[in-house]
């Protein structure tokens, strides 16, 4: 299945480089006469210039993706690049189709920050076009340097923003209200993505999101702070997640889940941080599971004002609250008949309607009865009793 929201709310997002950046890395092209791609250390793509038709194989799927596989990654590294001061020209391979290229460092102050790559199938950028634009190269440098460094003193801080220690929470709100990034009177929705195959998340490209949003790992998930602007945060927030989440698939294609809290105050980011675990949770299980064997890719997105009951999961370890909600009745009809299991999650999700269960489940109305007949014998749950359907509804639904 190909990539993309599977609830139909977001179409998928489309990527706005960094204005300033994206004006450096043009400048560079132009002066050299090759195609050029800046990357930062974690070879997540920054920006990137045309190509008209000069392109291989590794620069289209930087390029589609966000950022180079693990195995372009590894095949670079062994060139030297994390040691290089000074542009390497890497050779070609006709037979990989991959095109001869330059790897021009960006370092500040002796720091490596990221890398440019310059096409040159032709070996027309000499060593005086490289001098010629080291003046530019030096202004990416300082520009990927002072967004890196932001980048990292912000990333403990969030960590600490959405933990439950309330003395850490305070000192991280008073930490990333002293760098500017979280103003005074500022309300947040907190994104949670998770890959669907249960492996750690890895890094978020956040150069594809405004500077204003700040990202952190926590644990094997990855976390996203949005500001709450005024009109309709939440679906921001959700295009927002979708972009971060377009990058993840590139290394996780048995898909990426995401969750999206309500709005919270930041001293409450960790209350949105179960909210959106809570939707993380929700969309695994509506999956079947992790693992491959769904076979759905692509992104799930839950939202915290569409879990309904399910938002019980912010209280609760998943495994402690099906203990609580599915007891042995319940446990006869999810371990027996799939048809009757889902005669009765229809049926109760419509709010015991048996004309729309019948149009929803595209059977005739006695079918339906007799159905229901036989959930009510095998469970031993009476449906026509309101409490035996709220506890077989909450049982059908969190277990």
């Amino acid at each position: 299945m190909t990539s993309g929201w599977h609830d139909g709310a977001v179409s998928t997002p489309s990527w706005s480089p960094s204005p300033e950046l994206q004006e450096l890395v043009d400048a560079v092209a132009e002066g050299t006469g090759a195609p050029a791609t800046l990357e930062d250390r974690e070879l997540h793509l920054v920006a990137s210039s045309g190509h008209d038709d000069v392109i291989d194989e590794v620069r289209r799927r930087s390029i589609l993706r966000r950022r180079s596989s693990a195995q372009v990654q590894e095949l670079f590294a062994g060139f030297g690049i994390a040691r290089a001061d000074a542009p390497l020209r890497i050779p070609g391979d006709a037979a990989a189709g991959r095109l001869p290229r330059w790897c021009v460092p960006v370092r500040w102050r002796s720091v490596t920050y990221g890398y440019l790559w310059l096409l040159d199938p032709d070996g027309r950028v000499s060593d005086a076009s490289l001098a010629a634009v080291a003046d530019v190269v030096e202004q990416v440098a300082a520009t990927l340097a002072v967004r890196s460094r932001a980048r990292d003193r912000s990333r403990w801080a969030v960590g600490e923003l959405l933990s439950a220690d309330a003395g850490a929470r305070a000192a991280a709100a008073r930490e990333l209200g002293r760098e500017g990034l979280l103003p005074v009177g500022a309300r947040l929705v907190v994104v949670a993505l998770a890959p669907a195959d249960g492996v750690p998340a890895g890094p978020v490209n956040s150069w594809l999101l405004p500077r204003a949003v700040l990202t952190a790992p926590v644990g094997g998930r990855a976390a996203l702070l949005v500001p709450a602007d005024a009109g309709t945060p939440t679906e921001r927030a959700d295009r927002l997640a979708a972009r971060a989440a377009q990058t993840l698939l590139a290394q996780h294609p048995a898909g990426v889940d995401a969750g999206v809290s309500g709005v919270v105050d930041p001293h409450e980011a960790h209350r949105g941080w179960r909210q959106a675990d809570a939707g993380l949770r929700a969309a695994l299980a509506d999956r079947g599971g992790p693992g491959p064997s769904g076979e759905r890719g692509g992104v799930e997105l839950r939202r915290w004002s569409e879990l309904g009951a399910r938002r019980l999961l912010a209280l609760a370890d998943a495994e402690d609250l099906r203990a609580t909600v599915v007891d042995g009745r319940a446990r006869r009809l999810l371990e027996g008949d799939p048809e009757l299991l889902r005669t009765a999650r229809a049926y109760l999700d419509l709010a015991g309607s048996a004309q729309r269960t019948a149009a929803r489940l595209s059977i005739h109305r006695q079918t339906l009865y007799h159905r229901l007949r036989r959930v009510a014998e095998v469970s031993g749950y009476d449906l026509d009793d309101g409490r035996d359907r709220l506890a077989l509804h909450l049982a059908l639904t969190l277990g």
